[in-house]
């Protein structure tokens, strides 16, 4: 299949690194940043590889519960970054700066996620050189560029991308009309990546749709919007526990008045609802606290698996052996001995 023409010819960044005698750049080590963690985790000095741009561009999680993203957002652009500033005064939503293309524009509580434009998807002879020729990763760098069309509308906007550092630094405002002009003009739903077919999604619902379709009940999509300690989620659950609680309390009441009632005293429907509802009452909480302690011991005991096998693989890879592992195996081969 033909390359599709790349989405903009604007110069926007400053003339950094080699040119060949076209005047095409070659050397874009200047536009990516100081280090770059692998899917294995380990820092290596960014290339424009495929691992490299697939782990800066694509959103391939998010692709694949496509049919179910109306759930968690609608189908339009996002709105304009002026709208968030508006909800950050309001102590409603801020901006929270990720270099997760798969937490773009996904919001939770009071923040939303923008990812800042890097500065390689600026150079037009980068997009020549190393996006275009890929379908996958031109159609998802096309999107990104597309929300930010719409992310930063007004000069206002503009503002505050800087402020934020969403945009390069050295962009002035003419640059960035110019810039999304073209954009604009050759944007088509078709070329970018369906994720971008939608604006601002809701972390809350992607993490429900994650638990449901893909079976990952622990960890849904992401846990950045998740509780940091254990404490909090035993705290907002026994919370959730108090407040039904308190409706209990409530209908209990009003039952323990009703049976002074002289009509309701023989009214043997009223009784057995009484007496089944106080049953409930005693019985329920018990219920609904172990079922938090199991809730939470699950979740402990898994994290706690996972952290030691990750560990010991980690070190496997890294071709080392902790000191405490060393000292223990020494221990056990001294006891065998005596």
């Amino acid at each position: 299949m033909d390359a599709k023409p790349l989405p903009f010819t604007t110069r926007v960044l400053g003339p950094q690194g080699d040119t060949h005698a076209t005047g095409q750049r070659s050397d874009f080590t200047a536009l990516f940043p100081a280090s770059h963690r692998t899917k294995n985790d380990d820092i290596v000095v960014p290339q424009p590889d495929s691992e490299f741009l697939a782990r800066e561009l694509l959103v391939k999680r998010l692709n694949d519960v496509q049919d179910w993203l109306w759930v968690c957002g609608r189908p339009m652009p996002p709105r304009a970054l002026r709208e968030y500033q508006h909800h950050q005064v309001l102590n409603l939503r801020e901006v929270a700066i990720t270099e997760d293309p798969e937490l773009h524009l996904v919001w939770s509580k009071n923040r939303i996620f923008l990812k800042p434009i890097p500065q390689y998807l600026l150079e037009p002879d980068f997009w020549a050189a190393h996006i275009i020729h890929n379908r996958e990763l031109a159609d998802c760098a096309r999107g990104f560029l597309f929300s930010y069309a719409a992310l930063i509308a007004y000069q206002s906007d503009y503002r505050i991308a800087m402020e934020k550092g969403l945009l390069p630094p050295g962009i002035s405002w003419e640059e960035w009309k110019a810039l999304t002009k073209e954009i604009l003009e050759n944007h088509c739903y078709a070329s970018i990546n369906p994720r971008y077919w939608y604006g601002e999604l809701r972390l809350s619902r992607l993490n429900k749709v994650y638990r449901l379709r893909k079976g990952v009940v622990l960890r849904g999509y992401s846990r950045v919007g998740s509780y940091a300690v254990y404490g909090d989620l035993i705290r907002d659950n026994f919370a959730a526990l108090a407040t039904i609680l308190g409706y209990v309390v409530i209908v209990l009441t009003a039952m323990q008045v009703g049976l002074g009632v002289e009509r309701l005293q023989s009214d043997e429907a009223f009784q057995n609802a009484s007496y089944g509802f106080t049953v409930f009452s005693i019985i329920a909480p018990l219920i609904a606290s172990v079922g938090i302690a199991l809730v939470v011991l699950v979740m402990f005991v898994s994290n706690w698996l996972v952290t030691k096998n990750y560990e010991g693989k980690r070190f496997d890879k890294m071709g080392v052996e902790p000191f405490w592992r060393r000292e223990q195996t020494q221990s056990s081969m001294s006891d065998h001995l005596k």
